[in-house]
């Protein structure tokens, strides 16, 4: 299997994580990917080629957005995002593990400073349920094993991509931010949902 260019997998992420209606200019993801525009302007086109990206035309500049009603691009995003869980380390990883052994949740996304700090003083976890009292039983047991507790941020699918639609900032920061530990599927979907 031909891997994606490690470029390509970081603009698709981009796309992927930011919820702007409008997407981005090849100039706008070249800053934020810290990658050439002519990288970006390259890479872009081939996507739009394959159908992973939609371009649209907004005055004089070309906005692209990953193209969430193609097969093939939501199983891209799908692969991005089990191997940014596989890339966990420490910590994370032995959380996530653990927190992953949660049956009763559709979508769940380890987020704060576990991902970013040696230091953390607890586990900040979506998830996205209609079970909240497993979810505060199932936390409780995880933080008796391990030696951080685990806080729990109980959403149901509605309600995440509703918080999404208001650009509530600290959901969309999640999005941007975080691992998905469980349902790549429905992650994908609530972006879609919340992208319209």
């Amino acid at each position: 299997m031909k891997m994606i260019p490690k470029n390509t997998a970081k603009l698709v992420r981009f796309l992927l994580r930011n919820i702007e209606g409008y997407g981005y200019n090849a100039n706008q993801i070249a800053k934020y990917l810290k990658i050439s525009v002519g990288s970006s302007f390259k890479i872009l086109k081939d996507l739009e080629r394959k159908r992973i990206v939609a371009a649209q035309r907004i005055g004089n500049a070309v906005n692209y957005n990953l193209n969430l009603d193609n097969p093939e691009a939501v199983k891209i995003g799908e692969l991005l995002l089990l191997e940014e869980k596989r890339l966990l380390r420490g910590y994370a990883k032995l959380y996530s593990e653990s927190l992953q052994e949660f049956q009763k949740g559709e979508l769940i996304i380890l987020f704060g400073s576990i991902l970013t700090k040696k230091e953390f003083n607890d586990v900040d976890v979506l998830f996205v349920t209609d079970k909240p009292r497993e979810v505060h039983d199932f936390c409780q047991e995880v933080s008796t094993i391990r030696t951080k507790p685990v806080v729990p941020l109980i959403l149901k699918k509605e309600g995440l991509i509703k918080e999404l639609n208001n650009r509530k900032e600290a959901i969309v920061s999640l999005i941007k931010e975080g691992v998905i530990l469980k349902g790549e599927s429905v992650f994908i979907e609530v972006i879609k949902n919340a992208k319209q």
